[in-house]
Protein backbone atom coordinates (compact mmCIF):
# COMPACT_ATOMS: atom_id res chain seq x y z
CA UNK A 1 0.00 0.00 0.00
CA UNK A 2 1.34 3.45 -0.95
CA UNK A 3 1.24 6.11 1.74
CA UNK A 4 -0.26 9.30 0.31
CA UNK A 5 0.17 12.37 2.50
CA UNK A 6 -3.02 13.98 3.78
CA UNK A 7 -2.49 17.34 2.18
CA UNK A 8 -3.79 19.26 -0.80
CA UNK A 9 -1.02 19.09 -3.39
CA UNK A 10 -0.60 21.59 -6.24
CA UNK A 11 -1.11 19.89 -9.59
CA UNK A 12 -3.55 17.31 -8.20
CA UNK A 13 -7.08 17.11 -9.59
CA UNK A 14 -10.04 17.39 -7.21
CA UNK A 15 -13.81 17.36 -7.23
CA UNK A 16 -15.01 20.10 -4.88
CA UNK A 17 -18.52 20.37 -3.44
CA UNK A 18 -19.27 23.88 -2.23
CA UNK A 19 -21.90 25.02 0.26
CA UNK A 20 -24.29 25.70 -2.64
CA UNK A 21 -24.14 21.96 -3.54
CA UNK A 22 -22.33 22.74 -6.77
CA UNK A 23 -19.65 20.29 -7.96
CA UNK A 24 -16.50 21.65 -9.58
CA UNK A 25 -13.63 19.62 -11.02
CA UNK A 26 -10.23 21.21 -11.44
CA UNK A 27 -6.54 21.24 -10.61
CA UNK A 28 -5.38 22.82 -7.35
CA UNK A 29 -2.86 25.59 -8.06
CA UNK A 30 -2.42 27.23 -4.66
CA UNK A 31 -3.81 29.21 -1.77
CA UNK A 32 -4.96 32.81 -1.63
CA UNK A 33 -6.59 35.23 0.76
CA UNK A 34 -9.92 36.95 0.17
CA UNK A 35 -10.17 39.59 2.85
CA UNK A 36 -9.37 37.76 6.06
CA UNK A 37 -10.42 34.31 4.80
CA UNK A 38 -8.31 31.60 3.20
CA UNK A 39 -9.22 30.35 -0.25
CA UNK A 40 -8.19 27.44 -2.48
CA UNK A 41 -7.38 28.37 -6.06
CA UNK A 42 -8.52 25.84 -8.68
CA UNK A 43 -7.82 25.88 -12.45
CA UNK A 44 -10.83 24.44 -14.25
CA UNK A 45 -10.98 22.98 -17.77
CA UNK A 46 -10.63 25.78 -20.28
CA UNK A 47 -8.20 27.66 -18.01
CA UNK A 48 -10.75 29.47 -15.83
CA UNK A 49 -9.46 30.15 -12.31
CA UNK A 50 -11.93 29.75 -9.44
CA UNK A 51 -11.40 30.75 -5.79
CA UNK A 52 -13.13 28.70 -3.08
CA UNK A 53 -13.48 30.13 0.40
CA UNK A 54 -12.30 27.35 2.70
CA UNK A 55 -15.32 27.88 4.96
CA UNK A 56 -17.68 27.22 2.01
CA UNK A 57 -16.24 23.83 1.00
CA UNK A 58 -18.42 20.88 2.01
CA UNK A 59 -16.00 18.19 0.81
CA UNK A 60 -13.22 17.43 -1.68
CA UNK A 61 -12.50 14.18 -3.54
CA UNK A 62 -9.00 13.47 -4.84
CA UNK A 63 -9.38 12.35 -8.46
CA UNK A 64 -5.74 12.36 -9.67
CA UNK A 65 -2.68 12.79 -7.48
CA UNK A 66 0.46 14.59 -8.56
CA UNK A 67 2.60 13.34 -5.67
CA UNK A 68 6.15 14.52 -6.29
CA UNK A 69 9.03 12.41 -4.97
CA UNK A 70 11.00 15.58 -4.27
CA UNK A 71 9.35 16.55 -0.98
CA UNK A 72 12.10 19.11 -0.29
CA UNK A 73 10.31 21.75 -2.41
CA UNK A 74 8.73 24.46 -0.29
CA UNK A 75 5.03 24.90 -0.99
CA UNK A 76 3.90 28.49 -0.59
CA UNK A 77 1.50 29.09 2.26
CA UNK A 78 -0.72 32.09 2.96
CA UNK A 79 0.90 34.84 5.01
CA UNK A 80 -0.87 36.06 8.13
CA UNK A 81 0.81 39.26 9.21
Amino acid sequence: MIDIPYEIIPGSKYLIRSAEDEDTIGVFVGYSMIGSESALVIRMDGGRIRFFMVSQITYMDLLESSVDDDRSKKVSEPFYG
